[in-house]
């Protein structure tokens, strides 16, 4: 097994380090030889530097070049052999069901229902940490395709291989979707959780009662829309979008987003319906507002092989190295060292500081590795670990800025905006300028996402989250104006501010109007109400009248021309001209009113259920054949035997 180093850009900086301290001692040495040329004669150096010992000077001047190369070993943090380490984590179990059907092939959001579905949920679990998830597409049908797990690259990989011919039978059926979604979750002790991810086309009752039943068995449905209300039409499947889907009586099948029942099948089970959004917003919405607030439950994982550190045994050589440049003479007359009782003003000097440099090093070691086993927490995506460490960090020094700074960024990686927020603010009390740059550029950015996943629910909070991210980045720029970063997020938070106001003064525009439309509405109603009751009143009180005659044809009483009939003989009925002498039969009298109007009142009838008796027969009369048998209109064609669509 290879050694590795964790960090080898140390062995870099070491190398560089040992070349200008062997160039530093040659020239010193040199520039000694010149000064005691410059003192005395050849001969009198001759006699003066008789007990020198160069050669062990020499030795002593490889030591602490060799000790400053370990050191830098030291630092690059050399790794030899793993370990293997059982890891607990806390969290959720979160269930993803995913529409395989052929309507998420519509384009109405890009590149097109399915895949931007795909790219939302590969966004949301890159963000987990601990929480367990799985994977269920459905169509006509459903099945897990991936159970719950922590191995998020294997999650990852079952979602790729997903598409529209994951299920072979097509359709939309929710309802199977929530009953294999209670199956799956029947022996998990944490709680159920069941995201829907579907444009909600094609839904019926069964979908509401499947809903009902989960909700008796304590599941929690949560509903995201993918898609838009007004739709577009289907492509068909291998024609890149050239040719459309038809249903059997040749006319285009448009898919529209039902969001009515989606918030319906939600909200029966107590959970949270949201739309997907162009950068899938929808799951940033429901797991703040909802998926955090989920008590965490402990669950273990596969062990994780850990390397082995191995940087005591290069520290440790290094010490002793030094502690043998130290404790060895430069003299030649015998092989002596400096021992601790033998002390010269000059001896003692050279002690104190190499004691007090050793010292330092191993102080400066012990936080360098305090503070690099967070971040190595941290660089492994071990969020929950590291945010453990820095709060325990925290309580042994409660007011150190670098740890409340970590623990900020920690809780920002995770989504848990307001948290960072918090931990920015406590970070901002240090004196170092550089990172109060850092905290009000992470605050910044905290406040800019902590806004965004509340901006379809709560603009007015979004509003005041986004002008305290304007406030973070312009005291960044104070502090370092040649900062380009910061100036970039600065002029898209306030592009989107300025957006997000604008719709805010349209909609307030907008309610206002109609609220006057409607007060307007209201009056003139009332208004009408009030002259048709007048109305009615007048032909109330003119109908009641004495002495009105109730037949229009007796308007002319004194007429002198109109002649009494005479009054008929017992037992014989008396004959209408009009008639040809019959007796008048009920129905038989002719219809003054127009044709047209005769016709169109029949047809409301008609419409509305209400025919009469002659009406009726003569419309079944018209339906019979040849043989006086009825014909009916066959089963509808555009369904299947059981009914259901096949998009």
């Amino acid at each position: 097994m290879d050694i590795q180093f964790a960090e080898p850009f140390w062995l870099i900086a070491g190398m560089i380090t040992c070349v200008l301290a062997a160039l530093f001692i040659r020239a010193n040495i040199l520039r000694r030889k010149e000064s005691l040329q410059n003192f005395a004669s050849s001969k009198l150096i001759d006699e003066l530097t008789r007990n020198v010992s160069f050669s062990r000077r020499r030795i002593k001047n490889i030591l602490l070049i060799l000790a400053i190369a370990f050191l830098f070993v030291g630092l690059a943090r050399p790794q030899y052999g793993n370990r293997w380490v059982e890891i607990r984590r806390k969290g959720i179990d979160i269930l993803i069901g995913v529409d395989v059907s052929k309507s998420m092939l519509v384009q109405d959001i890009s590149p097109n229902r399915l895949e931007r579905a795909k790219l939302a949920i590969k966004d949301f679990v890159s963000k987990l940490e601990g929480d367990r998830v799985g994977l269920l597409p459905f169509a006509g049908t459903a099945f897990l395709m991936c159970p719950l797990t922590t191995d998020y690259d294997a999650f990852i990989r079952s979602l790729d291989a997903m598409d529209i011919n994951t299920i072979p039978k097509g359709g939309t059926n929710i309802g199977k979707a929530i009953l294999e979604a209670e199956k799956t979750l029947a022996n998990e002790a944490n709680h159920k959780i069941f995201v829907l991810v579907t444009d909600g086309e094609d839904l019926s009752e069964a979908a509401l009662s499947a809903a009902r039943k989960a909700k008796e068995n304590g599941m929690t449905i949560y509903t995201i829309g993918v898609g838009t209300p007004e739709g577009e039409l289907i492509p068909a499947p291998g024609t890149q979008a050239k040719e459309f889907i038809k249903n059997r009586a040749g006319e285009f099948v448009t898919s529209r987003l039902d969001e009515k029942t989606l918030t319906k099948i939600a909200d029966i089970t107590g959970g949270l319906y949201a739309p997907l959004g162009n950068m899938g917003q929808g799951f940033d919405a429901i797991y703040q507002q909802k998926l955090s607030l989920v008590p965490k439950e402990e669950h273990a994982q596969r062990k994780r092989k850990v390397p082995i550190e191995q940087f005591p045994w290069p520290l440790g050589v290094a010490a002793l190295l030094l502690a043998s440049d130290f404790l060895i003479t430069g003299r030649k007359n015998r092989w002596s060292l400096r021992l601790p009782f033998i002390k010269t003003a000059a001896r003692r000097k050279k002690q104190m500081t190499g004691t007090l440099t050793i010292l330092l090093l191993a102080f400066a070691w012990t936080t360098s590795v305090r503070a690099s086993e967070g971040e190595q927490l941290f660089a492994a995506g071990e969020y929950a670990q590291a945010d453990t460490f820095y709060r325990n960090s925290l309580k042994k020094s409660p007011d150190d800025p670098v740890l409340h700074f970590n623990l900020g960024d920690t809780a920002y990686r995770t989504g848990k905006y307001e948290q960072a927020i918090a931990e920015f603010n406590q970070a901002l009390k240090t004196k170092d300028l550089t990172l109060q740059a850092k905290s009000y550029f992470n605050r910044g950015n905290a406040q800019f996402f902590q806004g965004k996943a509340v901006q379809k629910t709560d603009p007015e909070n979004t509003v005041q989250l986004w002008q305290q991210a304007l406030n973070s980045f312009q005291a960044v720029l104070q502090l370092t104006p040649d900062d380009t970063k910061a100036a970039h997020n600065l002029d898209i938070v306030k592009n989107k501010l300025e957006k997000l106001k604008k719709q805010q003064k349209k909609k307030e525009q907008k309610q206002k109007k109609n609220k006057k439309n409607s007060q307007q509405k209201q009056g003139q109603k009332k208004k009408q109400n009030s002259q048709k009751k007048n109305k009615d009143q007048n032909k109330q009180n003119e109908k009641n009248k004495p002495g009105q005659p109730e037949n229009s044809s007796d308007k002319n009483p004194d007429n002198t021309k109109q002649q009494n009939p005479a009054k008929p003989a017992p037992g014989r009925q008396q004959q209408d001209k009009t008639n040809g002498g019959k007796k008048p039969q009920p129905g038989n009298e002719k219809d003054k009113r127009p044709v047209d109007q005769i016709k169109k009142q029949e047809a409301q009838r008609r419409l509305q259920g209400k025919m009469t008796k002659q009406e009726a027969k003569n419309l079944l009369n018209s339906l019979k054949n040849e043989e006086k048998e009825l014909n009916f209109l066959p089963r509808d064609i555009n369904q299947d035997a059981d009914g259901a669509q096949d998009w």
